[in-house]
C-alpha cells in the first residue's frame, strides 16, 4: 500500500551525509540530535536513531551520545549481555574461576583496572615495579632452589593467584592485586563446591560490594551516575539471565554458561516490546522500530555488507526452499541473494519511513577508509548526498566543551580584550546557573590542595638512592611520579642496558673473550624485542661494541677489583639513610674504596660538572660512612663514570672520574646536597624544573612547564 502525508503535515525533509570515519559519524548522529534539542525544541523522546545490527553498531554510538550530553534509551535485550561494561568483570572473574589457565597478563590487568580492582594502569605499573623489586632483593638471597627470573606479567598473574606472593610489597600497592585475589578465591571455592553460574556470580557480586557503590553514585546523578545506573541495569539483567539458565539447564555448570553467552547471536529473549521510560531517544535496529514514529529519525551505519546484508540465512527447516520446490521451482544461489536484496530493501524502506517530519540517513566513504556506502542511499536521495562535518560550533552546543572554550578565552592573553571580557561575561551567567566548571573557584591551581600533608616514608626513614639524588636534583616532580607513583617508562635502551651490565658481571668475574660473551649474548637475545628486524640487527652490533669497549676498558684498569653489584646501606642521620647498588667497587693504590657505575646511554656530563656530579658524589658519600667497611675501606677514593654507549664514540670506553672528597675545596658539599635532597623528598610540595632529560621524560603529559602537560595548568 502506498503511504500518503496528512493534507496538513509540513513538509518534510531528507538528508544523506556521508563521513570519513565511524567516530565522525557518530559525532555527526550526535550533533543532529543535540541541535534539534537545543535550537528547535525537539523533546529527546520525539528522536530516535535506528541500525541495523545492535552488536555492531550501538556501543560506538551510545558512547558518542553519552559524551556528548543526549540521553539514549537502549532495550536491555538489543545488547548481548557479555558486552555490556557492568558485567565484563563479574563474567572474567567467572571464566577465571572456571579455567585458571584463562588467567593471563592481559586479563589480570583488565580485572585490575576495572571495578573489581579499582585502580588504573599507573597503580598496575607501581604494582609491577614493586613486585620485581621484591623479586630481585629475594634472589639476592643464595636461594635454595635454582632461581628462575620472572618477568612483571608472570608477576602480576601470580599475585592474583596467590596473594602470599603480595608479603613483601606496601600494602597501599598491593590492595588492589589483594582484592582481585580474595575475589577470585570466593569464584573457585563456589566453583569447586558445585555451585551453578548463578551461585558462582552472586559470591562474587556480594563480596565486591559494587551494589551500594554504583547505588551512591547513580544517586548522585550527572554523567557517571547514568553509567552507574546502566551498570546496575546490567547486572540485573545477567542475573536474571543466569536464573532463567539454572531453571532450564539445572546440571549444566558454569562453563556451560559461559559458553551459551559467548554464541549468543540474539541478543533478546523475548519479543515484548516495553514503553520507553523518561525523556530520552531512542536507539534501536529497525526490525523493532516497526509500528513506530517519531519525529526525527536518525538512520546510521548504513553500508554495503551491513545494509544490504546478504549472508545466505533462512529458517531450521528450511520452509523456504521447500515452498519454491512445491511452487514448481528449483531454489538456487541466485534467486535467493535476490530475495534477501529484497528483503534488506523493504528493512531499509520501514526505518526510512518512521520519521514523521525529518529524516537523516548516514554511511562511512572516506577516502582513508575501505568503508563503502551502501547502494540504498542512491535510491534514496540520487545525487543529494552531503560531506558530514563536525565544526568547533558543534561543540559548543556541549555544555562541558562551551565551558572549556570559554576558559581558554578568558585565561589566554594573547586574545582581545573585548573577546576575553565577554567570555568572563558569558562563564558569570553559567556559574550563576550552576553549571560545573564554570565558577574560578573550580579551576586547577585555584582550588585549596586536598592533601597538603607531607609525603609519607615507610617507618618514616627516608631512603635516598644516589641515582634518585640526581633526579630529584633535575626535577622534583619527576622524581615524584617516576619514583613515588611508578610513571617511569620503559624502553629498549634500558633493556639493553641491563643486558650490558649482566655481561660486564660475566666479563669481570672469568674474564672470557669476546667470543664467549656473544654466546651468552645469543642466549638472551630471542628474549628481547627491538621492533623491527633490521632494529634489531642494528642494536646487536651496538651491543657487541660496547662489550668489546668494556673489555678494553678492563684490561687497562690498573685498580683492584674488589665487589660486584654491591648492595649497600649508610645512615645519615635520625629517619635518612642511603641505599643503592654499585657496579663494580675497586680499590686504587692507596687503599681507599673508589665505585664504578657503568653507563650505557648516548648522554655524558660535561668535564666542568664531575666535580658536582651529585651520584658519584653520593656514592662517596655512603663510603664515607662506612657502607663498605666490610670490605676495609672506610675512605673513599673517588668515584667514576665509565661510558660504554654512544656517549663514549666508536671506539674506547671514556671514563670520567670524579675526585676524592677529601681532596675537594668543599669536602662537605655530598653531605649538604643529601640533606637537601632528604627534606625536599619529605615535603608536601614538589616543583616541575625545566632541563635537559625534559625531551624523554615520561611525565611530560602531567608537568605544568611542558607543552604537553599545558592542560594541567
Amino acid at each position: 500500500r502506498d503511504l500518503v502525508p496528512s493534507p496538513d503535515a509540513p513538509p518534510g525533509e531528507v538528508r544523506v551525509l556521508l563521513a570519513d570515519s565511524t567516530s565522525q559519524e557518530a559525532a555527526v548522529v550526535a550533533d543532529t540530535l543535540r541541535r534539534a534539542h537545543l535550537i528547535e525544541g525537539v523533546p529527546w523522546h520525539r528522536m530516535a536513531v535506528l541500525v541495523r545490527s545492535a552488536k555492531r553498531q550501538v556501543p560506538l554510538l551510545r558512547r558518542a551520545l553519552v559524551n556528548a550530553g543526549v540521553p539514549t534509551m537502549i532495550a536491555g535485550d538489543e545488547v548481548p549481555i557479555a558486552q555490556e561494561p557492568g558485567v565484563r568483570p563479574l563474567l572474567t572473574m567467572l571464566k577465571v574461576a572456571v579455567d585458571p589457565a584463562e588467567l593471563d597478563e592481559n586479563v589480570a590487568e583488565e580485572l585490575l583496572t576495572g571495578p573489581l580492582g579499582g585502580t588504573d594502569m599507573i597503580g598496575v605499573r607501581r604494582l609491577r615495579r614493586a613486585l620485581k623489586i621484591a623479586e630481585n632483593e629475594l634472589a639476592a638471597d643464595p636461594p635454595e632452589l635454582p632461581y628462575v627470573p620472572r618477568s612483571s606479567g608472570e608477576l602480576l598473574v601470580a599475585a592474583i593467584r596467590d596473594p602470599r606472593e603480595l608479603v613483601r610489597i606496601e600494602p597501599h600497592v598491593a590492595v588492589p592485586a589483594e582484592r582481585v585475589a580474595k575475589l577470585l578465591a570466593t569464584a573457585r571455592t563456589a566453583v569447586e563446591e558445585q555451585g551453578s553460574a548463578e551461585e558462582v556470580l552472586w559470591a562474587v557480586w556480594q563480596s565486591a560490594g559494587l551494589a551500594g557503590k554504583w547505588t551512591d553514585t547513580s544517586l548522585s546523578g550527572g554523567t557517571r551516575g547514568a553509567q552507574a545506573d546502566r551498570d546496575l541495569d546490567a547486572v540485573v539483567a545477567l542475573f536474571d539471565q543466569a536464573a532463567r539458565f539454572v531453571d532450564r539447564m539445572p546440571k549444566a555448570g558454569p562453563e556451560v554458561f559461559l559458553d551459551d553467552l559467548a554464541s549468543q547471536e540474539i541478543p533478546g529473549d523475548t519479543l515484548a516490546e516495553r514503553a520507553p521510560d523518561g525523556d530520552a531517544v531512542r536507539v534501536l535496529t529497525a526490525h523493532r522500530a516497526k509500528g513506530l514514529e517519531w519525529d526525527i529519525v536518525v538512520v546510521t551505519g548504513v553500508q554495503e555488507a551491513v545494509w544490504p546484508d546478504l549472508r545466505l540465512r533462512g529458517t531450521m527447516l528450511g520452509v523456504e526452499d521447500l515452498v519454491e520446490v512445491v511452487e514448481g521451482g528449483r531454489p538456487n544461489a541466485a534467486s535467493l541473494a535476490s530475495k534477501l536484496l529484497a528483503e534488506e530493501r523493504r528493512l531499509f524502506y520501514v526505518a526510512a519511513t518512521r520519521a514523521r517530519h525529518r529524516l537523516v540517513v548516514t554511511a562511512v566513504g572516506g577516502e582513508d577508509t575501505d568503508e563503502r556506502p551502501s547502494r540504498f542511499l542512491s535510491e534514496l536521495m540520487p545525487g543529494a548526498v552531503e560531506e558530514a562535518g563536525v565544526g568547533d560550533r558543534s561543540r559548543w552546543l556541549s555544555m562541558p566543551a562551551l565551558v572549556a572554550d570559554l576558559r581558554s578565552a578568558v585565561t589566554d592573553p594573547t586574545k582581545p580584550a573585548k573577546m576575553r571580557r565577554n567570555a568572563a561575561r558569558q562563564l558569570a551567567r553559567l556559574a550563576a546557573a550552576g553549571v560545573p566548571g564554570a565558577h574560578p573557584n573550580d579551576w586547577y591551581a585555584l582550588t585549596p590542595i586536598s592533601d597538603d600533608r607531607p609525603l609519607s616514608w615507610p617507618d618514616n626513614v627516608v631512603t635516598i638512592s644516589p641515582s634518585a639524588v640526581e633526579s630529584f636534583t633535575k626535577c622534583g616532580l619527576r622524581w615524584l611520579l617516576e619514583t613515588a607513583v611508578g610513571a617511569a617508562g620503559t624502553s629498549t635502551a634500558q633493556g639493553l642496558g641491563n643486558v650490558i651490565h649482566a655481561l660486564a658481571v660475566i666479563a669481570a668475574t672469568g674474564l672470557p673473550d669476546e667470543d664467549m660473551l656473544g654466546k651468552r649474548l645469543d642466549d638472551v637475545w630471542k628474549e628481547l624485542d627491538f621492533g623491527g628486524v633490521w632494529f634489531n640487527r642494528k642494536q646487536r652490533q651496538v651491543a657487541e661494541q660496547m662489550i668489546g669497549k668494556f673489555l678494553r676498558w678492563q684490561e687497562d684498569n690498573g685498580r683492584d677489583l674488589i665487589a660486584l653489584e654491591e648492595s649497600f646501606v649508610a645512615t645519615i642521620a635520625e629517619g635518612v639513610q642511603i641505599k643503592g647498588r654499585v657496579d663494580r667497587l675497586e680499590r686504587d693504590e692507596d687503599g681507599r674504596a673508589v665505585i664504578i657505575d657503568l653507563k650505557t646511554g648516548g648522554s655524558k656530563p660535561r668535564p666542568g660538572d664531575l666535580d658536582r656530579h651529585p651520584q658519584l658524589g653520593v656514592y662517596q658519600l655512603a663510603a664515607l660512612l662506612g657502607a663498605f667497611a666490610r670490605h676495609g675501606m672506610d675512605e673513599p677514593g673517588g668515584a667514576a663514570l665509565v661510558q660504554l654507549g654512544k656517549a663514549a664514540g666508536k671506539h674506547d670506553a671514556i671514563e670520567q672520574k670524579q675526585d676524592a672528597l677529601a681532596d675537594d675545596q668543599n669536602p662537605g658539599w655530598a653531605k649538604d646536597l643529601v640533606d637537601t635532597v632528604a627534606i625536599g623528598m619529605s615535603g608536601p610540595l614538589f616543583q616541575a624544573r625545566t632541563n635537559d632529560g625534559c625531551r624523554t621524560c615520561a611525565a611530560r603529559a602531567s608537568c605544568p612547564v611542558n607543552d604537553s602537560g599545558g592542560q594541567v595548568c
